[in-house]
């Protein structure tokens, strides 16, 4: 039988971490979180790992936190969402997802359960891009870590990560780039809403 990611154990520091959890925040959804979103995607959004009270208390990427609030309104406002409220919205031709699946300690997994969790987002690159499809598809990486673990995945060697940056796998296939809208980045203003909203047009562009 196939492992469900829901049951997935493979990590002893995050599952270790997560019954902790559920002690401090039995209502929260202390498990694993995979991706959502539209079922015939143009577009995938790959975060770091689950907030505390953000997908790990809601069980989806990016709702329920500072990030998910900022990534909404550039998504709506680009068109990839019908409302900005995370908690209301659906996405149109997107899905969102995590690089890491549990949340990890202080919000730092260790290169284990980078490597680890690489099986999971390869199932859903997969999933995501098809043998066969007839439309531009594009991941937008939030962040270094999902930058390099995704062009892992995409078996693209190593390159240094920059905010906007992109580059065509395929005649079918982008990678783009973006600072990762953290609290953090955005209280520093190394990320603004109109630099996310840019780079989500950029997407829309090269996707239809």
């Amino acid at each position: 039988m196939l492992e469900r990611l829901d049951q997935c154990r493979r990590c002893p520091r995050l599952a270790k971490h997560l019954q902790a959890l559920r002690e401090h925040y039995p209502e929260h959804h202390n498990a694993p979180v995979g991706s959502w979103g539209s079922t015939r995607p143009r577009l995938l959004i790959v975060g770091l790992a689950p907030g505390l009270h953000g997908a790990n208390r809601t069980g989806r990427a990016f709702v329920g936190d500072a990030s998910g609030r900022t990534l909404f309104e550039a998504l709506y406002q680009a068109g990839w969402a019908t409302s900005s409220d995370p908690h209301a919205a659906r996405l149109v031709g997107a899905r969102i997802t995590n690089v890491v699946k549990c949340l990890p300690p202080e919000n730092r997994p260790n290169t284990a359960e980078l490597r680890t969790c690489a099986s999971w987002l390869a199932q859903e690159l997969d999933a995501f891009l098809p043998p066969r499809r007839r439309t531009p598809r594009t991941v937008l990486c939030l962040g270094t870590v999902a930058y390099q673990s995704m062009r892992n995945a995409l078996g693209l060697p190593t390159a240094r990560f920059a905010h906007a940056a992109a580059e065509e796998v395929d005649d079918s296939t982008w990678l783009y780039a973006s600072y990762h809208p953290s609290r953090q980045n955005v209280n520093t203003g190394r990320l603004t809403l109109e630099m996310l909203v840019h780079v989500l047009n950029r997407v829309r562009d090269a996707t239809t």
